[in-house]
């Protein structure tokens, strides 16, 4: 066993209220020259003592056998935030463990609706990641109304923000790819419908 969770298999935070944040693992494994080739990571989503989630991560060195204790990959602040929907990549270069997720630290009105995707970094084999994370999308987005309008047709409820992101990682440089709704009422979108739902997006992280 990796570790215990609270979890089932998701939950319906503010961001994701109608989809559900999925409860998943994500495992990689480091083959790169360095002090932790070898080493295997595993990372996921569970609940936090507060009621919101956040990405979690462990470790083995014996091929799975035993793990560390987990922890926690995203800044931990004084306000009340939601991670959810990771994923994660093993640098095959550098070693440096990096992890995608959507974070929705910037909604100032504490609804926990606007999210943005960011990426932690680890170059010492999961011992402690980078801080602050970098924010890689330039604009938050809200699956959860159009301008303050809900229920709003501009959003597909069903899908909302999926579990089917990625992230890869070579040479020192990340591409994690996200979807978002920066232009869900912008019907030249090039969306296959009249409404502007959601895009994907990609960008380099170095």
């Amino acid at each position: 066993m990796i570790s215990t969770k609270t979890l089932p298999f998701d939950i319906a935070i503010p961001a994701e209220s109608f989809r559900g944040a999925l409860v998943y693992p994500v495992l990689d494994v480091d083959r790169s020259s360095g002090a932790h080739r070898g080493r295997l990571y595993c990372s996921w989503m569970d609940k936090t003592s507060a009621g919101t989630t956040d990405i979690y991560l462990s470790y083995s060195d014996d091929k799975g056998a035993h793990w560390s204790p987990r922890k926690t990959v995203a800044d931990q602040l004084s306000i009340l935030v939601d991670r959810f929907n990771h994923w994660m990549s093993i640098d095959p270069v550098t070693g440096d463990v990096n992890v995608s997720f959507y974070d929705t630290r910037n909604d100032t009105t504490g609804s926990r609706y606007m999210t943005d995707t960011y990426l932690a970094k680890s170059t010492n084999g999961g011992a402690t990641f980078s801080s602050p994370n970098t924010r890689v999308s330039t604009v938050s987005s809200n699956e959860h109304d159009c301008g303050g309008t809900f229920p709003c047709a501009g959003i597909n409820y069903g899908n909302q923000q999926g579990d089917y992101e990625g992230l890869v990682s070579f040479g020192g440089a990340s591409y994690p790819i996200w979807i978002d709704s920066r232009r869900q009422l912008d019907p030249i979108s090039g969306c296959r419908t009249n409404l502007g739902m959601e895009e994907v997006f990609t960008a380099k992280v170095k």
